[in-house]
């Protein structure tokens, strides 16, 4: 029946109950997710295989017509990011980016303010390498913060410890723990990736011949997209630029928000 509850009689009952079915998969997902004792933190960085995915937090904010093209900034992952199926980059890693365009626009849709950047380095333990990146989902920092408030068993009902929360990613997925270690599940209950104290995984994909999980920072399996920024904003994200367009107002990316990048390749 694949990973899922049965979209019968299991379905009908309760969600505690498909939780606890669910919780009978934990110790396969957690494998499944580098959470076996065999994985362990890289001691020298490497070019990153095309398709991990990054979740990182911006740091300063960045305004379409403040900001000047060629202005550097730095990123940070949230997460433990797996890189292979028994290695990891711990939280923390930095992504050098920079401004690439930064128009202000006159407020219509035929001069709409553009915000585009591109990432270029890694750094790691001392360690730097070149990178290219496309942005899979940016997320505002009062969607980020929602992430972090409890659906389910917070201390309203008299469960303070966030290690068993059950909470909402961006783009829906909800995330069900029990001493940090958890499953996350899509809108049908199906399970589509694990938690645990270190971050948020996807099911394990296949990278070049190696099954290897997907850090998914506070972003949903499916986030695609722009999620809290303003109506008619769209992002776009090809060539190793990413760009939001904005045809009413600033195009701009807030310190704090954060970004769900995925690596196409070595600059």
């Amino acid at each position: 029946m694949g990973v899922g509850c049965f979209m019968g009689a299991i379905w009908k009952t309760s969600k505690a109950v498909c939780f606890a079915v669910m919780v009978t998969l934990l110790p396969a997902v957690a494998l499944a997710s580098g959470g076996s004792k065999r994985s362990h933190a890289v001691s020298e960085l490497q070019p990153l295989a095309a398709g991990i995915t990054l979740p990182v937090q911006v740091g300063r904010t960045l305004r379409a017509g403040k900001v000047k093209p060629g202005t550097a900034f730095v990123v940070t992952t949230t997460q433990r990011v797996p890189i292979s199926e028994d290695s990891y980059l711990n939280r923390g890693a930095k992504v050098r980016g920079e401004v690439a365009t930064s128009d202000a626009g006159d407020g219509t849709a035929l001069h709409p303010s553009v915000l585009a950047i591109r990432f270029t380095q890694l750094s790691y333990r001392g360690k730097t390498v070149p990178v290219e990146t496309r942005a899979i989902a940016v997320a505002s920092f009062m969607r980020v913060g929602d992430t972090h408030i409890p659906t389910t068993g917070g201390p309203d009902r008299g469960n303070a410890s966030e290690a068993s929360w059950n909470t909402k990613q961006v783009g829906g997925d909800e995330v069900n723990r029990s001493g940090w270690v958890g499953v996350v599940s899509d809108s049908t209950m199906q399970v589509v990736g694990s938690a645990d104290y270190w971050g948020v995984y996807s099911l394990p994909v296949n990278l070049d011949g190696a099954m290897v999980p997907r850090a998914m920072g506070v972003f949903s399996t499916t986030a695609k997209g722009l999620y809290g920024y303003d109506e008619g904003a769209q992002l776009e994200s090809s060539g190793g630029l990413i760009t939001i367009t904005t045809p009413q107002k600033l195009a701009v990316i807030r310190n704090h928000d954060q970004l769900l990048l995925e690596v196409v390749g070595s600059r």
